[in-house]
């Protein structure tokens, strides 16, 4: 067995306030066999569930009742190390996981992975996830934390650009608008050219995003820098038909500054 913490923070949403730590426990099972060509005596086994969480909570006490086990794809084929976390805050509370955590990263090497939530002996807690589920919302945790700026405009273009084809998606042949254009400039800014069919003729728009000037605002203002919610923020913005106090008009396209004081109650 083996046992280290570490930041959890790249890996999903979690209040930044809380100074969470990632508990994980590694547990890799052997047995001895004859040696084989190679001169190995030991071959790795799949011990039975139960076992494996008695052995979690021979380390980790009472804590094991808010253990996950990262269950990977390659686990189906070949016989892993079994991975068990825990989610500590750092006065020494444990806590659930987030929705959108990233677990075939705890796996190594694993393309997909999902968690199975340990039974806790704790009827009240046996009773909230019954209730809630084993996941905390990403959407409900308070003051999240902020990726650093490669990782933001990944995400952020991620999440704007699923948001516009969502909404294009759903309003069908009615949609009154067709996107020209997104794009991601390097890590601070990222451009969306579209045209509003309008009743009295088209009109043609473009966002210039500002991302670390998007990501100050919305920290500041919002308590929420996390990039998904200000992608999906400005991605749905075009199909609210805003009307922007100020613009600049460039080649017979209006260009809209975000953040700005024309663009910031929409943002």
């Amino acid at each position: 067995m083996a046992v280290h913490d570490s930041d959890p923070s790249y890996l999903g949403t979690f209040d930044r306030t809380a100074n969470t730590r990632m508990i994980t426990v590694t547990i890799n099972a052997t047995i001895e066999v004859p040696p084989d060509q190679n001169g190995r005596s030991t071959r790795q086994i799949d011990l039975p569930y139960d076992e494996q969480v008695h052995w979690v909570r021979a380390v980790l006490g009472d804590l094991t009742d808010y253990a996950y086990k990262a269950v990977s794809d390659i686990a189906r084929f070949r016989v892993r190390p079994a991975f068990f976390v825990v989610f500590v805050c750092g006065d020494g509370r444990p806590a659930l996981a987030p929705s959108d955590f990233e677990w075939f990263l705890v796996c190594g090497g694993a393309q997909r992975a999902y968690p199975d939530k340990v039974v806790p002996r704790d009827r009240e807690l046996l009773g909230h996830l019954r209730r809630k589920g084993a996941l905390v919302p990403a959407s409900s945790i308070p003051h999240p934390q902020v990726a650093g700026p490669p990782a933001w405009a990944q995400q952020f273009i991620s999440a704007m650009t699923s948001t516009i084809a969502d909404w294009l998606g759903r309003l069908g042949e009615d949609r009154g608008f067709t996107v020209e254009e997104v794009s991601l400039h390097g890590v601070d800014r990222a451009t969306v050219r579209y045209i509003w069919h309008a009743n009295d003729g088209d009109v043609r728009y473009g966002f210039d995003i500002d991302l670390d000037g998007l990501r100050a605002h919305r920290s500041a203002a919002l308590d929420d820098p996390r990039a998904s919610t200000a992608g999906a923020s400005i991605g749905g913005m075009p199909f609210g038909q805003p009307i922007f106090r100020s613009e600049r008009i460039v080649d017979g396209r209006r260009w809209i500054d975000i953040p700005g004081e024309n663009a910031s109650e929409h943002t």
